[in-house]
Parts: C-alpha cells; sequence; structure tokens
C-alpha cells in the first residue's frame, strides 16, 4: 500500500479538504478511492480532494498520514505529479503501460514541450477524418490559435521523466479540405481509443 494523505487544511464549500494520492499508481489510488466512496468527479489529476470526515477512514484503511510537503515530493519522485495551470481541467488518465502514464486536458492553451497538433473539424454532429481515420493535422500557423485542450504523456526512463503535449485545435472555417475524407460520430466504436474524444464531446455538445 503506498497511498497518502495529508491533513485536511484547505477550506472550501464550507468544508475543509485534504488530498489523497499515490506513490505507485493511478490504479491504486483509484480503487481506493472508490472503497472510500470518493466519487471519480474528485480527481484532480494526480490526486482526489477528500474532506476532512473521510481522513480518519483513510488512515484506518491503509493510507499513509504524511505531511502536504512529503506527499508532492513522493508524488514528484514517482513520476505521478501533475503541474496544475490555471484554467486547465484533467478529464480522463490512463496508464498504457508501466513508466507510461497519458492525461488528456481542457485547456485553451498547449504547453511546451510540443508534439503534434490535430484539427478538429465538425461534420454532422461528428467529426472529419482522414481515410486512415485519423483527424487531420493542423498547419504550422494554427499553432498559436485558442486550443480545446491537449493530450500530456509521462514517459519515465533511466534519464528520469520525459514529457509532451499533443494540441486539439479547433478548424477555422473552410480551413480543412481532407482527400477521401469521412464523416464520424462521436459514438462510433472505432473512436473509442481516441485520447481527444473527451475535448471533442465538451466541445461540440456546446
Amino acid at each position: 500500500m503506498s497511498v497518502l494523505v495529508d491533513t485536511a487544511r484547505w477550506p472550501a464549500h464550507g468544508r475543509w479538504w485534504a488530498h489523497l494520492a499515490s506513490d505507485r499508481s493511478l490504479e491504486e489510488l483509484h480503487a481506493f478511492a472508490a472503497a472510500l466512496g470518493v466519487p471519480r468527479g474528485a480527481f484532480e489529476g494526480d490526486h482526489y480532494d477528500v474532506p476532512a470526515e473521510l481522513v480518519a477512514r483513510a488512515v484506518a484503511a491503509g493510507a499513509e498520514a504524511v505531511s502536504t510537503r512529503e506527499l508532492l515530493h513522493r508524488l514528484r519522485a514517482a513520476g505521478l505529479r501533475t503541474p496544475k495551470r490555471r484554467g486547465e481541467r484533467v478529464l480522463a488518465t490512463t496508464s498504457p503501460a508501466p513508466g507510461v502514464r497519458v492525461d488528456v486536458v481542457r485547456a485553451a492553451r498547449v504547453p511546451a514541450p510540443h508534439g503534434t497538433h490535430l484539427l478538429l473539424v465538425p461534420a454532422g454532429g461528428g467529426v472529419l477524418l482522414s481515410a486512415r481515420g485519423a483527424l487531420p493535422p493542423a498547419p504550422a500557423g494554427a499553432r498559436g490559435r485558442a486550443a480545446l485542450g491537449f493530450r500530456r504523456t509521462w514517459r519515465r526512463g533511466p534519464a528520469g521523466t520525459a514529457v509532451r503535449h499533443d494540441g486539439l485545435l479547433p478548424a477555422a472555417p473552410g480551413e480543412v479540405e481532407v482527400a477521401g475524407a469521412r464523416p464520424a460520430a462521436l459514438d462510433d466504436p472505432a473512436l473509442a481509443g481516441a485520447w481527444w474524444l473527451p475535448l471533442a464531446r465538451e466541445h461540440l455538445a456546446r
């Protein structure tokens, strides 16, 4: 067990709140939080916000009571700390392989270091895909455009943790013409593994 909980020191909504985290894996954290009855909506990318009344229960269930400083130190050392910037919200997090973590983040800006940037082209209630089933790449001049969000990929290796951000940008009217393109509905099972799907759904539902 490597679940950590700090002291409830942060006031919000008429209550005091603590942080629940794991310095081993997000899978362990999600399972522990679910067993405590903490809703998934309380997940903040690398921790859960938990009310003061759950702290003692968390410790009784095996969580280690630590200071906030130690909790942050252990998350950083494990490569599990998510830098949170104003206006960003983590919509999904997965660990597809050991030492790899992927966050899908809603944000108006794609931070560096940059990777690939893709365009979201609405088409008949869905999105436009190329003949190969991928979103079209963003032209170089679109990089400064307000973004819908990004995929942040962490890879831990012998030299440390490498981070890359792949952005999702809205297409300008008439900007994209893709040969052999086809529209795809957002509930198409073939899109189930697409990292940008949470961002597309949010954007097209507005």
